[in-house]
């Protein structure tokens, strides 16, 4: 039979072998051996020859005594014989630790519990005790009522010194507005007044200037009478030197065949003026310094541009015509060198008329 084994399972077989021989598994089950046999590696086949090889040997040993001894035994069945449990781990320090500290700690808190919730109720504590706690209680009772008075004084404080920061800005916003309006009329004032010197200064102006074009208008009127005075008395001479001349000389001069206009062909001041269209009411309440300014650029313009009159130019044509024909003789020219006048002429008779024209 062990030839069907493989040789390098041989080994395990007889091992197999050896283990159902051992007689402290002869009892076991046959189940329990045949489990055993197939954990250690054995197949069925080699499990079922292990078996019966077991089973042969234990025939053989049970044949030798009986042919030795030649007394008839009767053969029993089998005994099977349960494994035995392992054995119990060692139990090491670390196990008897743990168990020292589990157990304390469950006694500890046994006795909290007991201390804390079954005593008291089974024993009532002391008056000393009650009145102990008593005491503390009251004493944390003032302590936050002292803390409550600390707060309710500091909010009181607090409170007061908020409202007289709310005064002191009302006051300051109202300052401040006060000075805006003092600082708004102020200026509303100094606007008023300056235009008020604005007007003021434009009106001085505006007079001064009418001043200034009505002084030079008299000036110009007056310049302008005395011219026509001192024309008239020239003329005047040249008449009555004339006359006397033409009368003691030879020969007639070359005035005598321009007759010179008399006295009374020669225009007033009054006259002239209103051929110049001056206006009187411009020079005496005066619009505007633009409007005196160009009346007087007009003025003047309109006097440079006056044509001259007819008498005037026939006088200087035949005064041109006598100095170039015949000289003019030494009593005519002392004339009109020295011309005397008279009282009654230097003050002229038209100077009233000119001024209240």
């Amino acid at each position: 039979m062990s030839a069907k084994v493989q040789d390098d399972r041989k080994q395990l077989f007889e091992s197999g072998i050896s283990f159902l021989g051992d007689p402290s598994v002869k009892d076991a089950p046959l189940t329990k051996k045949i489990e055993f046999l197939q954990s250690k590696g054995l197949t069925e086949q080699e499990v079922a020859l292990a078996l019966k090889q077991s089973q042969h040997g234990q025939d053989e040993v049970s044949k030798t005594p009986e042919s030795s001894s030649g007394v008839r035994e009767i053969s029993k069945d089998p005994i099977f014989y349960e494994t035995v449990p392992p054995p119990l781990p060692r139990r090491d320090w670390k196990d008897y630790f743990i168990m020292a500290t589990a157990t304390a700690g469950l006694c500890y808190g046994v006795y909290e519990v007991a201390k804390r919730y079954v005593i008291p109720n089974l024993l009532p504590e002391s008056q000393s005790k009650l009145d102990q706690d008593k005491k503390e209680v009251q004493e944390q009772f003032d302590k936050v009522d002292k803390l409550l008075e600390t707060i309710e004084q500091e909010q009181s404080d607090f409170r007061i010194k908020e409202e007289q920061k709310l005064l002191e800005l009302d006051k300051t916003v109202m300052d401040l507005h006060n000075c805006l309006e003092q600082t708004t009329h102020t200026r509303e004032k100094i606007e008023d007044e300056f235009k008020m010197m604005k007007l003021e200064m434009a009106n001085l102006q505006n007079k001064i200037d009418n001043f200034i074009l009505s002084k030079k208008n008299d000036q110009q009127l007056d310049k302008i009478s005395t011219e026509f005075e001192s024309l008239k008395h020239l003329i005047k001479n040249r008449e009555s030197s004339a006359t006397g001349g033409f009368e003691n000389s030879d020969r007639k001069s070359p005035h005598a065949k321009s007759p010179v206009p008399g006295v009374n062909a020669i225009p007033s001041a009054a006259e002239i003026l209103s051929k110049m269209n001056f206006n009187k009411n411009k020079i005496s309440n005066g619009n505007g310094t633009d409007n005196m300014a160009n009346d007087s650029a007009s003025t003047s313009i309109k006097d440079q541009e006056q044509p001259v009159p007819a008498w005037k130019k026939a006088r200087e044509e035949s005064l041109g015509s006598a100095a170039s024909t015949n000289s003019i003789p030494e009593w005519q020219k002392s004339a009109m060198n020295e011309p005397t006048l008279q009282d009654w002429q230097n003050k002229p008779a038209n100077t009233p008329q000119l001024s209240q024209d």
